[in-house]
């Protein structure tokens, strides 16, 4: 009795101690940013994207990369150049599609959705090979009241999201 009476005493009291030292201890050994970044790539460059969407609308290319030189810029992880840098993004918009959202008979549609798809190629410009290429695709849904605004708008929010996946991709590995 006095051994389990022992036991709950320092599991209470030790435990949390134990675990709280340990997480401090490996706290330090891990980090979002700059994780994967090899250790040579100092700066980097991104070219205007591409939009090879066929949505129509040559606003959504510039916006993006705007989008993502801003990104690079206020993470710091690597320092932005306007070319040569000793890393490179290049950038595509792949996909613009709006699709209705399921609609049973007799219903009126009131949503659609939106899928923006991304392609990043992630280019060591000094050892002179591709880190990464993928493809980054959000989704989500909009209201078809005001459908010119909210499609807009929410084209804009998905843009956004996939610049975050890149600046993740490349500073995390993920």
């Amino acid at each position: 009795m006095k051994t389990i009476s022992f036991l709950r005493h320092y599991t209470h009291t030790l435990l949390p101690l134990i675990l709280g030292s340990i997480m401090l201890v490996c706290g330090g050994c891990y980090s979002f940013t700059g994780g994967s970044v090899p250790p040579h790539l100092k700066t980097i460059s991104i070219t205007t994207a591409v939009d090879n969407s066929n949505f129509g609308s040559p606003q959504y290319r510039e916006l993006f990369t705007r989008q993502l030189v801003d990104k690079f810029r206020s993470d710091n992880t690597l320092s932005l150049v306007e070319r040569d840098g000793d890393a490179r993004i290049i950038p595509v918009i792949t996909t613009i599609r709006e699709e209705a959202v399921i609609v049973r008979a007799g219903d009126i549609e009131r949503e659609r959705k939106l899928t923006v798809s991304v392609e990043a190629e992630y280019f060591d410009a000094v050892k002179k090979k591709q880190i990464f290429k993928r493809t980054f695709s959000n989704v989500e849904n909009y209201a078809v009241a005001n459908a010119a605004s909210e499609r807009d708008r929410v084209i804009r929010l998905l843009l956004q999201r996939n610049t975050d996946d890149i600046l993740l991709a490349v500073i995390s590995g993920w």
